[in-house]
Formats: structure tokens, C-alpha cells, sequence
């Protein structure tokens, strides 16, 4: 048995510790699915790929981080900045999961193959915290609005450019 990472102080929030708290989320949902408790596992592979994407919007200085829907449009963002990176498909697989911590829905295999996506992508995530952010151009109305709720930049417009993907603090 893998040992997960230690859980940073009370009221910690650095980039690091999210990475930290991830890790330790995504070991702990394959051990509450060893255990049976499809419920707890499914709500902490959310966790886990939450944190990590909170991680990024803190290292780019954005705005309401405790907010699902923030989440939500971290995910949509750095799925057009990454597109390497299966980051909106796994978003959707762990919000799956984290309605069926409510609902009760899901299978074993179902949520193995939530865990296996979302575990997928934290590593290459967790690369990306390392390097700058990318380019990114705002190309339609929904990105301008996503971007503009994310920095609170109500000035940008579709057709802007940052070189360091509209990060507030890059």
C-alpha cells in the first residue's frame, strides 16, 4: 500500500499543498474503492482533480477558488491552453463522480475508470505547475466570458492575447 502525503497545516494554501492534497486525494479514493465505498471514492477522486486545478488558478493569481463552477472553468481553460492534456474529459469524469457521492449511481468499474482517467492527468498537470503559463488567445464570447471570470478583467475582448495565459500574476 501506497502511503499518501502527509496534509499540509490548518488553512494552508499554497500551490504546493494543493499538489500535495491531490495526491493524497487520489490515493485515497483507491483505497475507499478497496474498501467498497464507491460513495467516499468517487468524492475524493473529485477532490483530487479539484485541488489540482486550483493549483493552477492560484498560481495565476485567479479569482474565487472555492467555487465549483471555478473549477469547472479552470478546467475549460486549460483544456484549450493544453490540449495535449485530456483535462476536460477527465473534469467531466470526476464531476460524474462527484454527483454520485449524492446519488449513488455508479458501479465498481465505473468508478475505476473515473480514478484511472483522473489519475492519468494529475502527473501532466502537475508538470504543467513547472512552466509558464502558455499563450492563449480569446477566440468567441464564451472564452472571453470564462477568461474575464477568472482574472476579473471585465475589459477583455474576444480577439485579445496574453503570452502567459491570462494569468494575474505571470
Amino acid at each position: 500500500m501506497t502511503t499518501a502525503p502527509a496534509l499540509p497545516e490548518p488553512g494552508a494554501a499554497s500551490v504546493e499543498d494543493r499538489v500535495q492534497i491531490s495526491l493524497r486525494l487520489i490515493q485515497h479514493a483507491r483505497e475507499e474503492l478497496d474498501r467498497e465505498d464507491r460513495l467516499q471514492a468517487t468524492e475524493k477522486v473529485w477532490g483530487a482533480l479539484a485541488q489540482m486545478l486550483k493549483a493552477h488558478g492560484q498560481l495565476r493569481g485567479w479569482m474565487n477558488l472555492g467555487s465549483h463552477r471555478t473549477v469547472g472553468r479552470i478546467a475549460q481553460h486549460l483544456g484549450v491552453e493544453y490540449p495535449e492534456i485530456p483535462v476536460l474529459n477527465a473534469y467531466i469524469a470526476a464531476d460524474n463522480g462527484h454527483r454520485n457521492f449524492y446519488d449513488n449511481e455508479m458501479s465498481r468499474p465505473e468508478i475505476e475508470g473515473i480514478i484511472t482517467v483522473v489519475s492519468s492527468v494529475l502527473p501532466e498537470l502537475e508538470r504543467a505547475l513547472a512552466e509558464p503559463p502558455r499563450p492563449f488567445s480569446i477566440n468567441d464570447v464564451d472564452q472571453r466570458w470564462r477568461v474575464r471570470m477568472l482574472t476579473g478583467r471585465q475589459d477583455l475582448q474576444v480577439g485579445d492575447t496574453s503570452q502567459t495565459g491570462f494569468s494575474n500574476t505571470h
